[in-house]
């Protein structure tokens, strides 16, 4: 029998803790990258996603962990000119800690129709009531039908909630979603860390 070996199931051994991931965070990276995957684009509704790489660039090059973030940009385009009578924008950003989605409304440079900013951590589960109250008064305004936008809207919100495959198709989106209770937590930038050679720094060194 071997003697002198440490051993391996020692009760006394110290044991580093280890933290435990929240799974919600991975699901809230996977439903982002998942949302980017489908031009909801038909008819007079105009759909384009934007991907976002997120990572600190402060030690002039870009390193891990990565973060991602996206825009969802809609454009509602008249029947006749085809030119965009109201655009919608879903800005998700880690770094918008907010409690509840913010709605900023602007006019377009270009068309000069209302243009809607939806800013947050993460995609909302519903649409913010401002924004369904500010386009039923757009239609008043402009005579068109904003319903139908805010349709094709509302069915964003759901798909990009839907059940992450395997589950089984009893789970529907009437379901609340496994959202985090909080945005991801942003990384640090760590003290000393290696040049990579093969990438141009993005910014100067101090």
């Amino acid at each position: 029998m071997l003697t002198g070996l440490p051993n391996p199931h020692s009760s006394s051994a110290p044991i580093a803790p280890v933290r435990v991931s929240d799974v919600r965070q991975d699901a809230w990276a996977y439903r982002l990258l998942r949302s980017l995957q489908v031009n909801r684009s038909s008819d007079r509704l105009v759909h384009r996603p934007y991907y976002r790489p997120f990572s600190a660039v402060d030690q002039g090059f870009t390193y891990p962990p990565f973060l991602v973030s996206a825009d969802h940009y809609f454009e509602w385009r008249d029947s006749s000119h085809q030119y965009p009578i109201f655009t919608v924008n879903f800005c998700i950003n880690p770094l918008f800690q907010f409690q509840s989605p913010c709605t900023i409304l602007t006019n377009h440079l270009l068309f000069g129709c209302p243009c809607y900013q939806i800013l947050w951590w993460d995609c909302p589960q519903h649409l913010p009531v401002a924004l369904a109250e500010l386009l039923f008064l757009q239609e008043e305004e402009l005579e068109e039908n904003s319903v139908g936008f805010l349709h094709f809207l509302e069915e964003f919100c759901q798909a990009y909630f839907a059940p992450i495959a395997p589950y089984p198709p009893i789970f529907n989106y009437t379901l609340v979603p496994d959202q985090p209770p909080s945005p991801p937590t942003i990384p640090d930038s760590p003290p000393f860390a290696l040049h990579n050679p093969n990438t141009i720094p993005l910014v100067s060194q101090q």
